[in-house]
């Protein structure tokens, strides 16, 4: 056999059991939603199911099945859809007919509707976000979702819903023996997928199924309309003809009752909800079981597109079947090529009519539902367990115990308020607060003598800098008031200095706390001085009622601005002799004066253009310098502010490289200027003063390269 021929027979091989299986799943699924009152139109709901099972195998293969990924109806949205259909034909004026054509129309209306989420999501290049669900949050939905599979597995097979206030009745012998084998069925699928772990397994399985069902029937001497009247087979059907253009009468017959449809919405929506975070989760589980990335945006413009067709159609929503991937991958075939040939096989179906569907047996049906459900229950509430901490794991029995007990819209609720929860608690043990200290690392850029420098690194405890990140709420702000009034009752403060620079937003509760640390601030005698705060934070102090006041709050453009008023302040109240130290720059190297020219500069001149040659050392005598670095975009940025007894310009002297900043005078100064020229004669004439003017500027830029080594480390810390 050639190898083409052999790929072939391969692809269509797989393509058949896959097939196959997505036929079992669709009629169990649309046995599962149209039951009760509905039972009566279940083949036409069974044959709009394997219709749309076709389109959603077809679809995808065409779509994506290039990547190996194969589609399937699948179950997410089923149990939801089951309770919708369930209330749509208690809410329908009229019979079976008018209640079937109202399910359809809310079925349309649910899969277009995600459809369309798909579709936007994936435009919008949203696809990651269910990341921003909570894990053990999808965890409950999904294993709530299971526990209403399974349960309804066990109504398709004892013709019976259980509750609690007939769990007399559905113990009794002749529920017992219907539902009883269909359960253990799905607890042996369940043991077989899990031990086995081959992609064959299930349609081996299932089987094994029918042919224990069928020697059942021998055994016991049971005819096919033995097995009809005692409720062991789907059928008989009324109808002989599994599908008609349904949506197209919902849409133009006055059978549709609108009115229980719109009755219907919060189900509709919740429907829609489950299927979005199925799919996201299922797209997640693909790209692990191929070994790839798949491009979370394109595949969900790939499954918008298969339900707005299978929308069309009445079909339930569909998306990447884990399962049915793992099968063609198992078996080594393209996921186009059996996509398409799979999507024959439920079409067939369609084709031989309700009487062939009517044999299949009710234990086989419900054991694929409560295989379903038992899979997702035993996933998170088993498996989970010992993946997620305790307090994270106890939301998702909590979500499906309430989707048990409350229902559906009630679970769902309960999740969204945990999410908030557990989001709120889990940021809120992020330390979203660093302290940093003031004086040594942390000063302004702002070139001080060095006796201010001793000064204020004695003062350093008189200054808290708090650096905020993210969003200041209810979960954090507690911590940062608690924090503050711990520090202030530890030692004086004379500084409370916020760096909001990184902080994103603020709610009422951080707002609240502020206020309180002004109140704080004013009752202790400090001053707090909010910097760097973007547009839409200021204005949400300022709603709160933080202005600025005069020895209480100030507003400040940045942390440098900040730093500076809190050393201007800090150095104006301390006694001239604090520092105990003389200033270490101004102890020029003596016999210079030959050599140095003294320079006047008059407010607004500029004494250093940025990238003029490194030609000059400048030692400012009186005045104030300022540096700035001209960016590409015209903008100016503040670098230093140089007081009296400092240096500018030494590295670029030694480096040769262009000045890469101006410097400014602030106010009328003078500056002692050492040029490279004058250096060059000292070292002719004067050798031992040029090696002290060189061992003079080498400290220089030691302190000041010490001073930036400790600034950075203080940054990583």
């Amino acid at each position: 056999m050639s190898e083409g021929l052999r790929k072939g027979v391969v692809t269509v091989s797989a393509g058949a059991v896959i097939g196959v299986v997505e036929v079992v799943l669709a009629i169990s699924f649309a046995v599962l939603v149209f039951s009760g009152f509905l039972e009566d139109a279940r083949p036409a709901g069974i044959g709009i199911y394997l219709v749309a099972a076709a389109l959603t195998l077809a679809i995808l293969a065409w779509r994506a099945g290039t990547r190996g990924v194969v589609g399937s109806v699948q179950d997410a949205a089923v149990p939801v859809l089951a309770i919708v259909a369930s209330s749509a034909a208690l809410h329908t004026f009229g019979g079976v007919d008018q209640a079937f054509l109202t399910v359809v129309a809310a079925t349309m209306i649910v899969t277009l509707l995600t459809a369309l989420t798909f579709l936007v999501l994936g435009t919008f290049r949203l696809g990651n976000l269910a990341r921003f669900i909570p894990y053990p949050v999808i965890g409950g939905f999904l294993a709530g979702t299971g526990w209403l599979l399974m349960k309804g597995g066990l109504a398709v097979a004892a013709s019976t819903d259980p509750q609690l206030g007939t769990i007399g009745q559905f113990v009794d012998h002749f529920e017992l023996v219907r539902w009883l084998p269909a359960f253990a069925f799905g607890v042996v699928l369940l043991i077989a997928t899990r031990v086995v772990k081959r992609a064959l397994v299930i349609p081996v399985v299932l089987v094994i199924g029918l042919v224990a069902f069928a020697i059942g029937l021998l055994v016991t001497g049971s005819s096919i309309q033995e097995a009809r009247d005692g409720l062991w087979l789907l059928g008989p059907f009324r109808a002989a003809r599994l599908w008609q253009p349904w949506t197209y009468r919902a849409l133009t017959s006055s059978g549709t009752d609108w009115s229980a449809v719109f009755h219907e919405i919060p189900g509709m929506a919740t429907a829609v909800f489950v299927a979005v975070i199925g799919c996201l989760f299922n797209v997640g589980g693909a790209e692990l079981l191929l070994h790839r990335d798949l491009d979370s945006n394109q595949e969900l413009r790939d499954v918008g597109l298969l339900n707005v067709v299978s929308g069309l159609f009445g079909g339930i929503p569909g998306y990447h079947a884990l399962s049915l991937t793992a099968l063609a991958k198992q078996m080594d075939v393209d996921g186009r090529g059996a996509g398409l040939v799979a999507a024959l096989v439920p079409l067939a179906t369609v084709a031989f009519g309700a009487s062939i569907v009517g044999l299949i047996p009710r234990m086989i049906v419900g054991g694929v539902l409560v295989f379903v459900g038992l899979s997702l229950l035993v996933a998170w509430l088993v498996d989970m367990r010992h993946s997620l901490p305790l307090g994270e794991y106890l939301i998702v029995p909590a979500i499906v115990v309430t989707i048990a007990t409350k229902g559906i819209l009630t679970g769902l609720e309960l999740g969204l308020i945990l999410a908030v929860i557990l989001f709120a608690v889990n940021y809120g043990r992020i330390d979203l607060v660093r302290e940093v200290p003031f004086g040594a690392a942390f000063r302004s850029n702002v070139d001080r003598p060095y006796g201010d420098r001793v000064i204020l690194e004695g003062l350093a405890e008189r200054v808290q800098i708090l650096r905020l990140n993210g969003f200041v709420f209810f979960g954090t702000a507690r911590g940062l008031l608690e924090r503050i009034s711990r520090r202030a009752q530890a030692g004086p403060v004379r500084f409370l200095l916020l760096d909001l620079r990184r902080v994103t937003g603020v709610d009422a509760s951080g707002v609240f706390a502020f206020r309180k640390v002004t109140l704080l601030a004013e009752a202790s005698g400090f001053e707090v001085v909010f910097a760097d705060a973007s547009d839409r934070v200021q204005s949400q102090l300022q709603r709160g009622g933080l202005v600025a006041t005069d020895g209480v709050v100030r507003f400040e453009p940045d942390l440098d601005h900040s730093l500076q008023r809190c050393e201007d302040e800090l150095l104006a109240e301390a006694p001239p002799e604090a520092s105990g130290a003389d200033d270490g720059f101004a102890e020029l190297p003596p016999h210079l004066e030959p050599y140095l020219e003294r320079r006047s500069i008059p407010e607004g001149a500029v004494l250093i253009h940025q990238g003029d040659a490194p030609d000059d050392v400048f030692v400012l005598e009186s005045g104030r310098l300022r540096v700035e670095w001209a960016t590409s975009d015209g903008g100016r940025v503040r670098l230093n502010t140089v007081r009296p007894g400092a240096m500018v310009g030494e590295v670029a002297l030694y480096t040769g490289l262009r000045r890469s900043a101006d410097v400014i005078a602030e106010v009328p100064s003078v500056v002692l200027i050492l040029s490279r020229a004058s250096i060059q004669r000292l070292e002719a004439e004067e050798p031992a003063t040029a090696a002290a003017l060189h061992r003079w500027l080498a400290t220089t830029l030691a302190v000041r390269l010490t001073d930036a080594q400790r600034v950075y480390s203080a940054l990583l810390d």
